[in-house]
């Protein structure tokens, strides 16, 4: 592992574990077996070492969601296997989501900066993604047809606001994956009540 890796690894641990605010350089260089200056010659302050963290989990999660639903035969089964991707991204990289979702809610409210573009980026991507499958399931018959960029917002809403309850709640959250997949399956079901879809 070269050292620029090393500082990313070890970053993203203490991160996850102390809080972003909490986190000094000198414990991240410390920790990745570094020179403090060497860490400073990779990135310029914490805030770079974390938008790296970002930028990477960002390139791997939209390239794996894109591979998720590739080869699925029908829109409806390319939402399931988002949802299923979702589940799995969740538990492989807890770490970075959680450092995500916790430590910077705030910067995201504020004035533009590099992270608010980046998640920005992000969301327009994946809305995209969703609401892509969904025309291919209206199309395929698989899907009720409904207005596809809203019903995008909901299912990515669904999946962000579990996310943020499983890493974040102070209480027990059940596994839910099954459960999520039914649900949608069930309200996107072209057998749903006509005025259901002419709502949308």
């Amino acid at each position: 592992m070269d050292r620029k890796q090393a500082i990313i690894e070890s970053a993203t641990r203490l991160f996850a574990e102390k809080g972003f605010y909490s986190t000094s350089t000198i414990e991240v260089a410390e920790t990745a077996g570094v020179a403090h200056g060497t860490l400073f010659y990779h990135y310029k302050n914490k805030e770079g070492i974390v938008l790296e963290i970002f930028r990477h989990a960002k390139k791997v999660y939209l390239q794996e969601l894109e591979i998720s639903v590739a080869n699925r035969p029908t829109g409806m089964e390319k939402i399931e296997s988002m949802l299923r991707f979702n589940a799995a991204f969740k538990r492989t990289h807890s770490r970075q989501l959680l450092i995500f979702l916790r430590d910077f809610p705030e910067k995201l409210t504020s004035e533009e900066s590099e992270l608010k573009t980046m998640v920005k980026e992000t969301n327009a991507q994946v809305l995209a993604i969703i609401s892509r499958c969904l025309t291919e399931g209206i199309e395929d018959g698989s899907v009720a047809p409904v207005d596809t960029d809203k019903t995008a917002y909901i299912i990515n809403g669904l999946i962000f606001g579990l996310l943020h309850m499983d890493l974040l709640s102070p209480v027990q959250v059940p596994e839910l994956e099954a459960n999520v997949i039914a649900f949608c399956r069930a309200a996107l079901s072209p057998a749903v009540p006509e005025q259901y879809a002419s709502s949308q």
